[in-house]
């Protein structure tokens, strides 16, 4: 059984990020400590690197993925894998640790925030993409559910 799916931010709001549309918490790091702990921090884009990790009850890290491409994320299948060799690990009491430091502060960049409306033509292409993988998995049920999720999400911003 997953016990908790969580995606982190870099955000510089409070504790968490509570949305009705995101079907998991999503916990700000607004001073990158956690994901500089985790070896995924580029201090030059002041952003995470791409990357995903299972990580037991016992604290040990059964899986880990990291990429430099922000479009590169792993199969659903290895995560599923992955999550599936930690279920029945023991608990492990969790003991404070010094983390490493994250940005020394928030460097202005100069660019503007994107405007939402202008990810249409990226949108088409997360569709194109969605389409073309569920035609390679047309027989997994599971995985059809996954896509037409996604092209949701997708056709929102088109």
């Amino acid at each position: 059984m997953i016990r908790r799916v969580v995606v982190l931010c870099p955000c510089r709001a409070g504790v968490s990020v509570v949305s009705p549309d995101l079907p998991f918490p999503m916990l700000a790091d607004p001073d990158a400590s956690v994901i500089a702990a985790y070896g995924v921090y580029q201090e030059n884009e002041q952003r995470a690197r791409p990357a995903a990790f299972v990580i037991g009850r016992d604290l040990s890290i059964a899986y880990r993925y990291i990429r430099t491409r922000l479009a590169d994320r792993p199969l659903t299948k290895e995560l599923l894998e992955a999550l599936a060799t930690v279920q029945d690990a023991s608990r492990r009491a969790l003991h404070p640790v010094p983390l490493p430091r994250g940005p020394r502060s928030p460097i202005d960049t100069g660019r503007t925030p994107f405007p939402l409306e202008h990810l249409a033509p990226d949108m088409r292409g997360v569709n194109f993409a969605v389409e073309a993988i569920s035609e390679r998995v047309a027989e997994d049920e599971r995985l059809q559910k996954e896509a037409a999720t996604y092209r949701a999400i997708a056709q929102d911003y088109m």
